[in-house]
């Protein structure tokens, strides 16, 4: 390890994300001084106020940060749709309006494909280290950078889940359960899904809870377990489907390329080494998992259904197809981040 961990980097990032940030250069250069608020940003997510995700990941980034600089950067975090709508968060920082946000790249893959990529793709990365490795080992994270720069756009960090799991009305155990099955999806998640023979639909979460009650939707994935429940899908889903389609899948944080390109080195290795602390966090979540499983089962909301070799498979080959997919479509960035993946697994001996 070639950077020695300071006490001030401890106090100031966190156990996790000290360790992790003296092993990439991503601890706090120096002490700050007194004065306050240097500098003021407004940040927006998509997570439904009151939730785990938001106080305990969105929240606690802006609290990370602001203590970690004494004060300096004062960032306030504003609720989904306040400052604009969701759909319109990624142009919005890019151009200016506000200046950093914690978003799904998947609400704009239609327009930066790439962002499939980051929001990682089904059965592939196993753990966080993979996921990890992929970005900052093997270099993929420079070519998202360059993918965002396009659109003024600056991508801080990957933001880490602890997976994706999926409620459902339907018992999907093999790949004729599939057929028809209205899901409630998004990225390249959906896709997978409809090569699987289901019918992927959109609700925001808000109007979530009502479509699984009355049958619009049979299914929906919203983060892991734990983050479902929250959402309240286990009074209106029969079943928790196992495995989880992925163990890993990423958020992220970005703000204003021209105003990142402004900031002094000590405050963008403060932004990121909170980001690697608040998705150390949100990883270590997979305990809240486990737990609501268990719930699900001992107090009788539902069942617990695990899928064939053969549904797992499948999923597993259209999620490799869906990644060539968009190598064709978008061969400049894409194309070599999809190539890197691809190597990635082939190291890992997955094809």
């Amino acid at each position: 390890m070639s950077k020695e961990i300071s006490r001030r980097d401890f106090v100031k990032t966190g156990l996790a994300s000290a360790a992790i940030a003296g092993a990439t250069g991503l601890g706090a250069a120096k002490a700050f001084g007194q004065s306050k608020a240097k500098f003021k940003w407004r940040m927006q997510t998509h997570w439904p106020s009151g939730t785990w995700y938001y106080t305990n990941v969105y929240v606690a980034y802006c609290d990370k940060v602001r203590r970690a600089t004494n004060g300096e950067v004062d960032i306030t975090p504003y609720a989904p749709n306040t400052l604009v709508p969701t759909k319109d968060v990624f142009e919005a920082v890019g151009r200016g309006v506000f200046e950093i946000a914690l978003l799904f790249p998947s609400y704009w893959m239609g327009r930066v494909p790439v962002g499939a990529h980051i929001n990682g793709h089904l059965f592939s990365w196993n753990n966080f280290e993979e996921m990890w490795l992929y970005f900052f080992e093997m270099g993929a994270i420079d070519i998202f950078r360059e993918a965002y720069g396009e659109h003024g756009v600056y991508l801080i960090a990957p933001i880490s889940c602890s997976g994706i799991a999926l409620f459902s009305n339907r018992a999907l155990r093999t790949p004729e359960d599939w057929k028809g099955f209205k899901v409630r999806s998004t990225g390249t998640a959906a896709e997978v899904f409809k090569k699987m023979g289901a019918t992927p639909v959109y609700f925001p979460g808000a109007e979530l809870y009502q479509a699984l009650q009355t049958g619009v939707c049979e299914g929906a994935h919203w983060g892991a377990v734990f983050n479902g429940w929250e959402m309240k899908f286990h009074e209106v889903n029969k079943y928790i489907i196992l495995p989880f389609m992925a163990k890993v899948s990423n958020a992220e944080i970005f703000m204003t390329q021209k105003l990142w390109k402004t900031l002094p080195s000590d405050v963008k290795q403060v932004l990121e080494s909170c980001a690697v602390d608040v998705s150390a966090k949100m990883q270590s979540n997979v305990y809240g998992d486990y737990l609501k499983i268990d719930e699900f089962q001992r107090k009788g909301f539902g069942e617990v259904v695990t899928m064939d070799e053969k549904s797992v498979e499948l999923l597993t080959k259209y999620s490799l197809d869906v990644i060539d997919e968009y190598s064709k479509k978008d061969p400049k960035y894409c194309g070599r981040a999809g190539a890197l993946l691809k190597e990635f697994f082939r190291i890992r001996a997955r094809i």
